[in-house]
């Protein structure tokens, strides 16, 4: 009887480890059908809104990434033009340097004058080489300290894989960045509704002080080819393979796509279409906080004209769903226990952690939704009279 007990135990117990195995072989087959379809070396997809990856392989190896170091370039451009430091019609000179150096160009005139417009359009659309050194050198001197500038954004981005030595990508052994690098800075960058704009102009023509005429035509076949795309910078030196950073929207839902390494032109475009149809296929979005919505919580007020203040999200939040799915997305609020008056409407004081599986994806802070006065001599002779009444 007893060996007939053993032999049973035995037997379910094979069954139940043997269907495991089956299950996780399944759950890894799914998982790797994208990754395994996907011809570039390094990938990720990122939803933005959520800070989510969605899939993603050799994401933190450190490769050439080529002309995407431009979207740095582009980045401290738009950044200076914002600040003041540096207007559209200004002029900058195309010095030798720049004129003299190797890959795409606009095919400047060396000595001749060019708007920071123009010289920026010429870099986002056509990946020009020579343009981008004069936008360096007008900005920090020269390329070395522009380069400087590079990094030192960077590493605020939180670049810890990323060393630029030049402002165009081409190729030096110490220049390297990542998938997972290039969406931070291509999710900053995506920030500024010029460069959003200039990346759907499929060609144009830049005009030089003699009259002649270079024709600029848009690296990124996306823009013309794939409906959804927003914006992308393409990447090629031998050393780096084929490369694109681009995002692309659908039905409200966002998402960045990062390709690096592929061994042909097609792949890095069809590999990022691949993405984009596999996350908008499978995921949506959810809109979990509502910017100026008033909150539930409310933070008491002290010496003030109001005994609670009203608070809200300071911006709009969306999480990422799976399809067939609930969301696990949780809120935390850690706010502050009171406040004092006086306080401007859109002062912080707290902020929601929000986490999926424990583990934090963002921290939206929580303003005032008005301003809280100063109780005056007259409120507070009020107020005594009012309690006395009671």
């Amino acid at each position: 009887m007893k060996k007939t007990v053993y032999f049973l135990s035995f037997c379910l117990l094979i069954v139940l480890i043997f269907s495991n195995v089956i299950n996780i072989n399944v759950f890894a087959d799914e998982n790797n059908t994208l990754i395994n379809s996907i011809n570039s070396k390094n990938f990720i997809l990122y939803h933005p809104e959520s800070n989510k990856v969605l899939v993603a392989n050799n994401e933190n190896v450190k490769t050439p990434v080529a002309s995407i170091c431009k979207l740095m370039t582009s980045l401290i451009v738009l950044e200076e033009i914002e600040t003041g430091n540096l207007s559209l019609d200004q002029k900058l000179i195309a010095s030798e340097y720049a004129c003299s150096v190797e890959g795409s160009q606009a095919f400047l005139d060396a000595g001749c004058e060019y708007s920071v417009r123009d010289l920026l359009k010429s870099v986002i659309v056509a990946s020009a080489n020579d343009s981008a050194i004069v936008l360096a050198e007008g900005i920090s001197g020269n390329e070395t300290m522009f380069v400087q500038r590079m990094n030192e954004k960077a590493k605020e981005l939180g670049m810890v894989n990323t060393l630029y030595e030049n402002a165009t990508g081409l190729f030096t052994t110490g220049q390297y960045s990542t998938a997972k690098d290039t969406l931070k800075v291509l999710k900053e960058v995506s920030k500024f509704d010029l460069y959003n704009e200039d990346c759907h102009i499929w060609m144009d023509k830049l005009v030089h002080p003699s009259g002649r005429e270079t024709e600029l035509v848009n690296t990124n076949r996306l823009v013309r080819y794939y409906d959804y795309c927003l914006n992308g910078k393409t990447g090629f030196v031998d050393e780096s393979g084929y490369c694109l950073a681009s995002s692309a929207m659908k039905d409200g839902m966002k998402l960045i796509a990062v390709v690096l390494g592929g061994a042909k032109a097609s792949d890095r475009f069809e590999d990022s279409v691949e993405l984009y149809s596999y996350g908008f296929a499978n995921y949506y979005n959810k809109q979990i906080l509502f910017k100026d919505q008033v909150l539930d919580q409310a933070i008491k007020v002290s010496n003030g004209k109001v005994q609670n203040a009203n608070i809200s999200a300071s911006q709009d939040y969306y999480a990422i769903c799976e399809k067939g799915q609930e969301c696990e997305v949780e809120l935390h609020y850690e706010l502050l226990d009171k406040i004092k008056a006086p306080m401007k409407k859109g002062d912080v004081v707290g902020e929601i952690i929000v986490t999926d599986n424990n583990f934090v994806i963002a921290e939206i802070p929580v303003v005032l939704t008005e301003d809280i006065n100063k109780l005056n001599y007259k409120d507070s002779l009020v107020k005594i009279v009012d309690n006395w009444k009671l």
